[in-house]
């Protein structure tokens, strides 16, 4: 491992607790991932604020919309520069050509990253939202669509590591939420497995989100999850 694969989900919505968090964890993490509860509170001074501890930053939107809305959202993301950022691969194939094509006009480093099943989802849920088949049809399936599109990699639960990798190499990167050491409660999430094991089979980032920033100490849980690791 050359390096700290550990992306923390900096989920709150207060900028003074991210900053105490990011600040006791920075030295045994990867990378920083911020999502909606915390844009949605913080807004772009948050943003600006986190980006000091230069960090690799992944902004977790998960846009979903009509082509056009997604594209100028995608615009505004950009200019921040993060490592990372989200679309719902579902979007269709329209959705994420445009997007892929106004990153190449942008020239941007960023990468775009599917999001293919939410890892609170198991097979009676996509059943119940219309979805038919499996969890694992649905993932390779967006996978094979994320790909098609030019994508750079996808969003899924450890459990489909492997096959997504058995499938298209190391042409898309793999980032995993979903991680769950076994001392820890599995919340919401349905497809989980421990950080060795999802490095094991094949990803490239791990997101850890509770697991770290509702513990005791959260350097000792950022710490003890990288040692696992080495």
């Amino acid at each position: 491992m050359t390096k700290n694969p550990i992306y923390c989900a900096i989920d709150t919505s207060c900028i003074d607790d991210a900053d105490r968090i990011i600040n006791e964890i920075s030295p045994h993490i990867g990378g920083i991932k911020l999502g909606l509860e915390f844009f949605t509170s913080c807004g772009v001074k948050g943003i600006e604020k986190i980006s000091k501890y230069e960090l690799p930053l992944f902004l977790d939107f998960k846009l979903y919309d009509i082509p056009n809305t997604v594209k100028k959202s995608l615009q505004n993301i950009l200019s921040y520069n993060p490592t990372y950022t989200t679309l719902h691969v579902s979007g269709g194939s329209r959705m994420l050509k445009e997007c892929v094509d106004l990153k190449k006009e942008l020239n941007s480093n960023t990468n775009l990253i599917g999001v293919t099943m939410l890892t609170s989802f198991d097979d009676d849920s996509i059943n119940e939202i219309g979805m038919s088949g499996t969890v694992d049809r649905n993932v390779d399936n967006l996978s094979s669509l994320a790909f098609d599109c030019g994508m750079d990699g996808i969003v899924c639960s450890p459990m489909e590591i492997r096959k997504v990798r058995e499938k298209f190499g190391s042409k898309l990167k793999v980032i995993v939420p979903g991680i769950r050491e076994n001392t820890n409660n599995s919340d919401d999430q349905k497809r989980t497995l421990s950080a060795k094991e999802a490095i094991i089979a094949g990803a490239d980032i791990i997101v850890v989100g509770r697991p770290i920033v509702e513990s005791d100490s959260p350097a000792d849980a950022a710490a003890s999850i990288l040692k696992s690791l080495q």
